[in-house]
């Protein structure tokens, strides 16, 4: 009796462990391991191994030990003579300088790889006051690594904070490469995320750091004890900024604000620059200035939902409020709920790849396993399009601004003189003559081949009913 081969391979199940598996077979290695008894033994095995290689460390040799051992190959070396001694001595000191070289080459580099990670998280740390400080300065947190950084001439602005050394700004020190991501964190509230990662993996460092706004220091995705404050933030942080969102409410927000201005031209570059400033953009736009009306600007506005009520207050100075409304849509049941049911529709594709890749079943059921993969891709990419747009109305609220001038009353021209109305009235009458005369003549073109019609018609029994008349006059 023939066995079935196993779907999962020995070797899949490591480069699984290792994290060096494609990202497109993770999901489906993982769910097999996690149902077949015998992966699970086989990545357990592999788990134990690795902790027991990371725990074991080569012992150093005592200098007194070395010392010896050089003096007693010297002194050995001495005591013959002639070129054969010469040619053994330096054979015996370059082993025993390899000896050397290879006993200590291990501690040192465990040494420099201890130096660069612990100065990693001395950097990060570094970068979340930074990023408080700059946030209670600016009001938002930076950009980028190089907002963090001194400016290249004069004081310190936005854009340069001058908060963190040049070298750190530049995205590379003590054997790491940061980077840095601005983020928004659930309910709108402004974020960050930095990732710190050795720039020669195994020899500048083995381990990578990540932070975020809250201030926790993570390895390798799991936080490291003692970095942040019972708040849940870095140690000097407020509860207010480190927990800017408790409760993980996500609200949609938008509002309408129209404002009667002196100048609508200038309002206009006025609210360029306020959503320059805040990080929002114009969706939409139009100007109107026809029929003698006054100018006005309608537009829709994105802004960050951070930003939104720093940004309608900056907003309504422009000039006087006329109308204002604001709601906000709690779709926070709306987004769990399509995160669930896309994380199910992965599950299912995961499922369904796996059966069409070992091929179990006939022809029929592959192409039915097949043509359910087909739905099932089509389902989560309209779920992703759905789940991305969730988001943009989570992050940027929507303000429908409308600016209007202010009603001037203007003087009219003055009336013309009676010799000019005159001559208009001449004028009108003429050309109401002419149009009178020439719609006659179109009247008259219009019925002629109705006329000719009839008469042709009409005129043969006229004919003969004027000559019965006439006989009968004549008689």
């Amino acid at each position: 009796m023939k066995t079935a081969p196993h779907p999962v391979a020995p070797e899949e199940v490591m480069a699984l462990v290792d994290g060096e598996l494609p990202g497109e077979r993770v999901d489906t290695i993982r769910v097999h391991v996690e149902l077949c008894p015998e992966c699970t033994g086989v990545a357990k095995r592999i788990e134990e191994s690795r902790s027991a290689f990371a725990a074991w460390a080569v012992e150093g040799l005592a200098p007194s030990a070395a010392a010896a051992i050089g003096s007693r190959l010297t002194a050995s070396a001495s005591q013959r003579g002639g070129a054969r001694s010469l040619k053994s001595t330096l054979a015996v000191t370059a082993c025993a300088a390899v000896l050397l070289f290879l006993v200590a080459m291990p501690n040192l580099l465990r040494s420099r790889v201890a130096a660069n990670e612990a100065s990693a998280v001395g950097s990060l740390r570094a970068l979340n006051t930074a990023a408080l400080a700059y946030s209670q300065k600016y009001g938002h947190y930076p950009w980028s690594l190089e907002n963090f950084g001194p400016p290249p001439s004069g004081e310190a602005t936005e854009a340069a904070a001058d908060l963190i050394d040049p070298m750190l700004a530049g995205g590379e020190k003590s054997g790491y490469v940061f980077s840095y991501r601005r983020s928004f964190v659930e309910g709108g509230g402004d974020g960050y995320f930095i990732l710190a990662r050795p720039l020669h993996p195994g020899r500048s460092g083995r381990r990578s750091f990540s932070t975020d706004q809250s201030g926790a220091i993570r390895m390798n995705g799991k936080a490291v004890q003692g970095t942040a404050d019972r708040s849940g933030g870095p140690a000097g942080v407020s509860g207010e900024v480190a927990n800017a969102n408790p409760s993980g409410v996500k609200i949609a927000r938008t509002a309408t604000l129209k404002l009667s201005v002196r100048s609508v031209q200038d309002a206009r570059d006025s609210m360029s620059s306020i959503l320059l400033r805040r990080g929002g953009h114009i969706a939409q736009l139009s100007a109107n200035s026809e029929n003698n009306e006054p100018p006005a600007v309608v537009a829709s506005l994105r802004i960050p939902s951070h930003q939104f009520s720093a940004c309608i207050g900056e907003l309504r100075r422009l000039g006087r409020v006329t109308l204002e409304s604001q709601t906000g849509e709690e779709v926070t049941e709306q987004y769990v709920d399509l995160s669930a049911r896309l994380s199910n529709e992965r599950k299912t594709e995961a499922r369904i790849n796996e059966v069409i890749k070992n091929r179990a079943g006939n022809l029929k059921e592959v192409l039915e396993a097949e043509s359910e993969s087909a739905r099932v891709r089509g389902e989560i990419e309209r779920m992703v399009a759905e789940q991305k747009a969730l988001d943009q109305r989570i992050e940027f609220a929507t303000l429908a601004i409308t600016l209007s001038e202010e009603y001037r009353a203007e003087l009219q021209s003055p009336a013309p003189t009676a010799g000019r109305r005159l001559r208009n009235a001449l004028v009108d009458g003429a050309r109401e003559a002419w149009e009178s005369g020439l719609g006659l003549v179109l009247w008259g073109f219009s019925i002629l081949p109705t006329a000719m019609l009839w008469t042709a018609v009409l005129f043969l029994p006229a004919r003969w009913g004027w000559r019965r008349w006439r006989v009968h006059i004549e008689a």
